[in-house]
């Protein structure tokens, strides 16, 4: 027996599925279009391509064409009923068989394919009832045979669905996780990155319900994708066909057994698979087993990216593939947050396993590109109708790249040179310094000279300068061309292009003018937010859009003291911006970080660089509260051991009437805050009002250590008034001072009125700093 084939496939599947289709036997296999390929076969072939395919979505078998009649006034439905009615079905099947029936026109044609189904329906029931005098049933689970019907606009061409619907089916998916990848696309994705071949491991940190760990194990092991719906009794497209020839297939049956036994006594490679989320290892668990592998095969384990073990690389030594589908659209959520996610694989990648191999499908391409792979290669593939991309490739080594550490002091000489002399004398200081203390980021200039009123921070290899704003005194020409010479001396002794240098100019901010996005940039506009290192943290700063970069460099050191006494206990950033000490605490060993903004936008920002540090989201220890921070702390009802309050010096509120002052309302807020404080916790206080001045005598009731010089960089020391802070917790049990425990009864208790007493005007707006000041 000789069959017209079409075996269809998801589009950019074509050329994989011709190779797979010729090592299956189908060698004579052509492209008609995208996701069809068209063959001649013999019924045996027909049974292993349904038997064998990994790829294939649907094998067809030709049934008969008819052609279109002549007509101006087209009803396509009409003509695909007489069709059907005009055709004898008693050739393909009985009357005793039950059928399910699709419609599926050619792209554009005038016909509604639900109406059109009805129709061949119609006509294949009459055509049986005047031929036998009975009709067919329709069974759309379990038919004995499935038709399908391509109208076109040359001919109607009709099919026996061979496969009995999608082949991407296999049997194996009991449990599932949000937006799980298709089993077809998931073995053409391993197959293009090279699976199994020479590799002896497989790792998928992003694993979800395991449908990449299960189909990897299924070729490792020759495990035909049709054995396990034959060997369970699930029907074929071809079972009520009067063509079936049962024997045959039940020897293709008994052959894949025989091959899938044989496989799975050999030694099988090491299948790793992680995932945050402990109901996706759950699922891929249930889902493996009920795909008959083995169950000591699988390693899994519940582990965001920054929980991988130190041994990941002995465990999958010495080749390996790392394959993963990251979470996006349903997977992630609502918000966008695909740049981070692949930002922190990258970098989890690069310090745990290079000189491996990786394969890591990205739904943007622009996605793919933060991997930082050697020799990339992308293919295009369609996961349903959404287009996605493999990007392979040999993964880097972590190799951060700091102005500090590749410096080479340039020269300069010519007009400015007093400036010159003071940025080259201040950037060899600063530079030994920060390489001891391992500091990338870093402020080497801060108007050190009235002429060159400047505040100049690098960011690893880049330099954000922030002129304060001239008096109207001074000629706009002539501060311009101070600007212009002093960046031209940046570059000269910096090494650096006009690409890696952005400008701003500070002035005294109004309303929230601080905290939206900048107009027109005078640079070129490249990637807005760019990747630094800050102790054991990676921060994403913004250094074109925003007055502030989303890092501040000055309070460095007490973001690094708070992740090192974080480690077990329940932290709380208030106003907490871009969550830059959140991320601290978390890499820490918090068992909880809560982080309070009333700014969404620096939220998502924080969110961000949580996930660029490879911290789960969805993890309940953490989480991100949009709401005004005196609110939300009246409300608040949980203790805390570890506050961190960093609040701006001024500001007003679009969403709420009032303002915040914080030489005003600084009691009223701390109290409020040391209500949340558990009794041996600790809350840091700091701002950056240079004449603030702390009401000692509103705390009396509690211990209060004034500590801003611990808290000044090396490269702060010149404007060391740059902020203040302190260290503030309820007193000892014992050695109180006399009178302090009514108060300190008054601190701890919720509902102690003396908590309430804060100006009703006050409503904060969460940002930062008001007028930036030299």
């Amino acid at each position: 027996m000789n069959l017209l084939l079409h075996i269809t496939c998801a589009a950019g599947l074509e050329s994989l599925l011709q190779q797979e289709l010729a090592d299956i036997g189908l060698t004579d296999c052509q492209l008609a279009h995208a996701g069809l390929l068209t063959c001649q076969a013999t019924l045996e072939q027909a049974y292993q391509a349904v038997m064998w395919s990994r790829l294939a979505s649907r094998v067809l078998v030709h049934l008969f064409d008819t052609p279109v009649p002549r007509q101006h006034e087209r009803d396509v439905a009409e003509e695909i009923y007489q069709a059907a009615r005009d055709f004898d079905w008693s050739l393909i099947f009985g009357v005793e068989q039950t059928l399910a029936l699709d419609v599926q026109p050619e792209p554009d044609l005038p016909v509604n394919p639900r109406f059109a189904t009805m129709r061949f329906t119609d006509g294949l029931v009459d055509s049986f009832r005047e031929t036998t005098g009975r009709r067919p049933s329709i069974d759309l689970q379990q038919p004995s045979v499935r038709l399908l019907a391509e109208p076109g606009r040359q001919q109607h061409r009709f099919w026996l669905d061979f496969g009995g619907g999608s082949l991407h089916r296999r049997g194996y998916r009991v449990a599932m996780t949000p937006a799980p990848l298709k089993e077809n696309l998931a073995a053409a994705l391993l197959r293009q990155a090279g699976w199994p071949g020479a590799f002896q491991s497989l790792f998928d940190p992003m694993c979800g319900s395991g449908t990449l760990l299960i189909e990897a194990c299924l070729m490792a092991a020759d495990v035909a994708p049709g054995l396990l719906r034959a060997t369970r009794g699930e029907r074929f497209g071809f079972g009520g066909w009067l063509g079936h020839q049962p024997e045959r297939w039940q020897q293709v049956v008994a052959d894949a057994s025989n091959r899938q036994q044989a496989g799975l006594a050999r030694p099988l490679p090491v299948i790793l698979g992680y995932d945050a989320d402990p109901q996706a290892i759950d699922a891929t668990m249930q889902n493996w087993l009920a795909a008959g592998l083995p169950r000591r095969t699988p390693q899994l384990a519940v582990s965001a990216l920054r929980d991988w073990p130190a041994d990941l690389a002995a465990m999958l030594a010495p080749s390996a593939l790392i394959i993963c589908n990251p979470p996006y659209g349903e997977r992630l959520g609502e918000r966008d947050q695909g740049r981070a996610l692949y930002l922190g694989l990258s970098l989890r990648l690069q310090q745990s396993l290079p000189g491996q191999q990786a394969a890591v499908l990205a739904s943007r391409v622009e996605s793919a590109d933060l991997l930082a792979l050697a020799e990339p290669a992308t293919s295009r593939f369609y996961n349903g109708r959404l287009p996605v991309y493999l990007r392979q490739g040999i993964i880097q080594p972590l190799q951060q790249q700091s102005l500090v550490t590749s410096w080479q002091p340039g020269s300069y000489s010519g007009d400015g040179q007093d400036f010159a002399n003071r940025l080259l004398k201040n950037v060899r200081a600063l530079f030994k310094t920060a390489r001891r203390e391992q500091v990338s980021s870093l402020r080497i200039y801060d108007a050190d000279l009235p002429d060159f009123n400047f505040a100049i921070d690098l960011y690893d290899q880049r330099l954000h300068v922030q002129e304060y704003a001239p008096p109207k005194t001074i000629d706009p020409d002539v501060a311009r061309q101070r600007l212009q010479l002093a960046l031209h001396i940046c570059r000269q002794i910096l090494g650096l292009s006009r690409e890696q240098i952005f400008i701003k100019t500070r002035q005294r901010q109004r309303g929230n003018q601080q905290y939206t996005r900048q107009q027109e940039q005078p640079q070129r506009r490249i990637d807005a937010k760019q990747l630094v290192r800050e102790g054991d943290g990676w921060f994403l700063v913004n250094l074109t859009d925003y007055l502030d970069a989303g890092l501040f460099l000055d309070h460095r050191p007490l973001r690094l003291r708070i992740g090192a006494e974080a480690a077990g206990k329940r932290v709380l950033n208030l106003f907490a911006y871009t969550c830059t000490a959140s991320v601290h605490a978390a890499l820490g060993g918090a068992s909880q970080v809560t982080s309070v903004d009333l700014s969404g936008r620096y939220l998502d920002w924080g969110r961000d660089n949580f996930l660029v540090n490879g911290l789960d989201l969805d993890d309940p220890a953490f989480s991100f509260i949009e709401a005004d921070v005196f609110e939300w702390l009246k409300d608040c009802r949980e203790r805390y051991d570890l506050i961190f309050i960093d609040p701006p010096t001024f500001s007003n509120s679009k969403k709420f009437q009032g303002t915040f002052d914080v030489q005003r309302d600084h009691v009223a807020l701390l109290k409020r805050a040391l209500n949340r404080l558990s009794p041996d916790g600790v809350l840091y206080f700091s701002n950056n009002f240079r004449r603030f001045e702390f009401n000692y005598p509103a705390f009396d009731a509690y211990t209060v250590q004034e500590m801003t010089r611990e808290t000044i960089g090396f490269d702060f020391q010149r404007s060391a008034s740059i902020h203040q802070a302190w260290r503030i917790g309820h007193p000892a049990v014992t050695g109180a001072v006399a009178g302090a425990a009514d108060e300190s009864e008054a601190a701890l208790n919720p509902d102690h009125p003396a908590h309430d007493q804060m100006p009703a005007s006050v409503l904060v707006k969460p940002g930062r700093r008001g007028q930036f000041r030299p």
